[in-house]
């Protein structure tokens, strides 16, 4: 895929200043490190400064003062570039890690405050990735490209100021390569740039594929799939073997090239400087030391030449990341608090559409529910049942019309406030891999005591001790050591923990069978007294008692009243009541 090279510049270097402004606070120990690198192209000039009296003084000349002196001068000088090297590597790696932690944790942060929308589009194997791999592709770029520019840099400033000493018309002619060193080096970072960005894409998508698989192994076993899933697995995988290949190929092509067209250079001066042209007349030692030094820059130029891999691979991955933190944070509410609430709702002329208005899924709806009442909200699938509780909750925006709370717009209230007024609990029983105790009191302090009532209550305590002792207290990835009824259950003490004025329960009692959800229905009804109740339903049985039933088609209200009186009407809801009834189907533990 083609790059812009002015789309590189504009792109590159807002997002390298961003970065390095992670490091600002840590700055005195990044001087530490360039300290530490400075002693160390100090300590490489000096040696290939040494190698002329050696050359000269000792080899030659068999100077007894030369010959007892450079032994301790050679120790000086690496004892200098061992306490030089261990401060540049040292600092810059923890200043690196320190960046690197703040970073992820500002994106892990901004993640967790983005609004519902924002995870409907996203894969969350693909944030994982964003987290994990493209931060640490970014801790890598840290370490690795502010040693080499800085250290080598110096190296290279400190060998080309003593080959300048010791002939200019060689060092002039050594540089004449520049010009072209810079295009390939050019070349290899536009390149560098777009494979980075699909070599992190690919790995998102490795992760995309792989997470779904292992979620998803009950079915992949019960149906056999595993060529399926083996394929798209393989496709991923091979596409990230062709994007790293590619990068591989350009970092393989490059460095090489450069060091090609340096050696025509280094071949020119070893001519000149035999044959005596151009005025060039050295000594044995002057010719070592320039020759040596002139050697002793093959390795910085090829670490400065490769080290575009890793900034372009830096510049990818904090792009990456900067992209989450420049996402809008999930709108916080007015100034309002939400202490007093009672728990009146009304929804006044609401519309919602989850594709920005294409293809209502509420149109024009329009209820209220007094303090106090228990409603249920039941239809068909797709009728937008759990969308009225999502929107309560403050996951989306209406796109029409206002929801009220109290008489108080949704929009003026603090949500953080207004939710801790509201307790939820969704048909997907979504649990944390930790105790069974920590689950229930998740985001809150309770004490033992309130919270073996509510255990009791949910009908958790029958499981309770057995399921934490044979776990060792966790209760696996998204509660994989219970049963579906055992997670419900769990999922609904955790929402009776809430001093809540409004309960929502959406499908919550799905995965339960006839006999334990009257047990546990039984049970919540002796908390509902004085609070809010809404029941999203499929089964009717579990809304018979509800003061109002709102049947729901198409996102629209077609029929309201009690049990009673919409049997006795013989419309939508009588037909479904009754065919539930007639089939008595069974609901799995």
């Amino acid at each position: 895929m083609p790059t812009d090279p002015a789309r590189d510049v504009k792109l590159g270097g807002p997002v390298l200043k961003r970065l390095l402004g992670y490091g600002l606070p840590y700055r005195w120990i990044v001087v530490i490190g360039i300290l530490g690198m400075l002693m160390v192209a100090i300590a490489e000039t000096g040696f290939a400064a040494l190698l002329k009296p050696v050359m000269d003084g000792g080899f030659i000349e068999r100077d007894a003062n030369i010959i007892a002196l450079i032994p301790i001068v050679l120790v000086g000088v690496f004892a200098l570039r061992t306490v030089g090297a261990f401060l540049d590597q040292y600092s810059i790696a923890w200043v690196a890690r320190k960046m690197i932690f703040d970073l992820r944790n500002d994106v892990f942060e901004r993640l967790i405050h983005l609004p519902v929308a924002y995870y409907d589009k996203q894969s969350s194997a693909g944030l994982v990735s964003k987290l994990i791999f493209d931060i640490e592709q970014i801790a890598l770029a840290c370490n690795q490209v502010f040693r080499v520019v800085i250290k080598d840099t110096l190296i290279v400033i400190g060998l080309l100021t003593w080959m300048f000493y010791l002939s200019w018309r060689l060092t002039f002619v050594f540089l004449a390569v520049t010009p072209l060193a810079a295009m390939i080096i050019r070349a290899a970072s536009r390149r560098f740039r777009t494979t980075s960005e699909d070599i992190q894409s690919s790995v998102g998508d490795i992760a995309h594929v792989a997470q779904e698989v292992f979620q998803g192994q009950r079915i992949v076993k019960a149906y056999g799939g595993y060529d399926y899933v083996r394929s798209i697995f393989l496709r991923a995988n091979r596409d990230n073997r062709r994007q790293a290949m590619r990068r591989a190929l350009v970092a393989a092509a490059s460095v090489p090239l450069l060091i090609f067209v340096v050696g025509i250079s280094v071949t020119v001066i070893i001519y000149l400087s035999m044959s005596g042209a151009a005025s060039v007349v050295m000594s044995a030692g002057t010719f070592v030391s320039y020759i040596g030094s002139v050697l002793m820059l093959m390795g910085p130029v090829k670490r400065l030449a490769r080290v575009n891999e890793f900034i372009q691979s830096g510049i990818a991955a904090s792009h990456s990341a900067f992209s989450v933190l420049d996402e809008v944070k999930e709108f916080e509410g007015g100034a309002i608090g939400a202490d007093g609430v009672a728990g009146r709702i009304e929804f006044k002329n609401v519309s919602f559409s989850y594709d920005d208005g294409d293809g209502l899924v509420i149109d024009n709806l329009s209820f209220t529910i007094e303090a106090g009442q228990t409603v249920a909200f039941v239809g068909a699938s797709g009728s937008g049942k759990s969308t009225v509780t999502a929107l309560l909750m403050g996951f989306y925006r209406p796109h029409r019309g206002e929801i009220r709370v109290d008489d108080v717009p949704l929009a003026s209230y603090q949500l953080g406030a207004l939710r801790e007024r509201i307790a939820l609990v969704t048909q997907e029983a979504i649990l944390f891999d930790d105790t069974i105790r920590n689950n229930v009191r998740f985001g809150l302090e309770m004490v033992d005591t309130m919270l073996d009532d509510v255990l009791e209550v949910a009908h958790v305590t029958p499981f309770l001790v057995t399921t934490e002792g044979e776990s060792g207290g966790g209760v696996g990835e998204q509660g994989g050591r219970l049963s579906g009824g055992q997670r419900q259950r769990v999922a609904i003490a955790r929402a009776l923990t809430r001093d809540a004025s409004i309960l929502i329960f959406d499908e919550a009692t799905a995965a339960l069978d006839n006999v334990l959800e009257a047990k546990v229905w039984a049970s919540i009804r002796r908390v509902m007294k004085g609070r809010t109740v809404l029941v999203v339903a499929h089964r009717l049985t579990s809304v018979v008692d509800a003061d109002c039933i709102y049947v729901l088609d198409e996102g629209v209200i077609v029929e309201t009243g009690t049990h009673d009186t919409l049997i006795h009407q013989g419309g939508p809801y009588a037909r479904l009541y009754q065919s539930q009834a007639r089939d008595k189907v069974p609901t799995q533990e």
